[in-house]
């Protein structure tokens, strides 16, 4: 009797399958297109099969707003994975009222996404698209304008995160010496803008340092 294929079997196998000779590159993005990932799917299970979903007739689910999302299954073994993906443009945003090109281009996306977050095909390739921006994110937004409060911060801030270097890696004066000289610009650009906070800076610095040579000449 012929073993049954574990979950685990089928994902180790197909995770590890190098799918970049078969990428493509559209919009800087790398996608992995439907009808190789359904091949180097069968060449690995050629008992695989896939299902696209209908809803009352109509090949994808329907949203009272006019959008909408495809569904398919895969099954690979007795495994089976069914995976959505709402019905997108090339930008990634959901159509309203999706003409059958658009459903079944979205469809074989469905199925890619389906191999991959199921079964681990090109997963790698896949999880690229969970961080496109939407329309929105797209669209320019107003620079911030950095009020004298908002730079004031910003300096504390960076001081702050000095001080903590200092204190973390700061082994002896020579390393600090190190540290500061990487940020020397903008600790000349704080003294011009910000006295204060520059003296008390270096006086922190310089209290670590006298610490620092205290306990050498202690362990000498």
């Amino acid at each position: 009797m012929a073993k049954e294929l574990t979950m685990k079997e089928i994902w180790d196998t197909l995770s590890k399958v190098d799918v970049s000779p078969y990428t493509e590159t559209k919009m800087n993005l790398t996608y992995l297109s439907w009808a190789r990932a359904w091949m180097l799917t069968v060449e690995k299970y050629a008992d695989a099969r896939y299902e696209f979903h209908d809803f009352d007739g109509i090949p994808y689910r329907k949203f009272p707003d006019g959008t909408g999302e495809v569904v398919t299954s895969v099954t690979i073994g007795n495994h089976t994975r069914s995976m959505p993906l709402p019905i997108m443009d090339n930008k990634n945003n959901a159509i309203t009222n999706p003409n059958a090109r658009q459903v079944n281009d979205n469809r074989m996306r469905c199925l890619v996404k389906n191999l991959a977050m199921g079964f681990g095909l090109g997963m790698s390739v896949f999880a690229q698209h969970d961080f496109l921006p939407t329309e929105e994110e797209e669209k320019p937004k107003p620079k911030p304008v950095n009020t004298d409060a908002e730079k004031e911060k910003k300096a504390k801030e960076f001081i702050l995160n000095v001080v903590k270097t200092v204190e973390g890696f700061g082994e002896d004066v020579i390393k600090i010496d190190s540290i500061l000289k990487a940020q020397k610009k903008v600790i000349d650009r704080l003294e011009v803008a910000y006295p204060e906070l520059h003296k008390e800076f270096m006086d922190k610095i310089d209290s670590i340092k006298s610490k620092l040579t205290e306990e050498v000449k202690e362990d000498e």
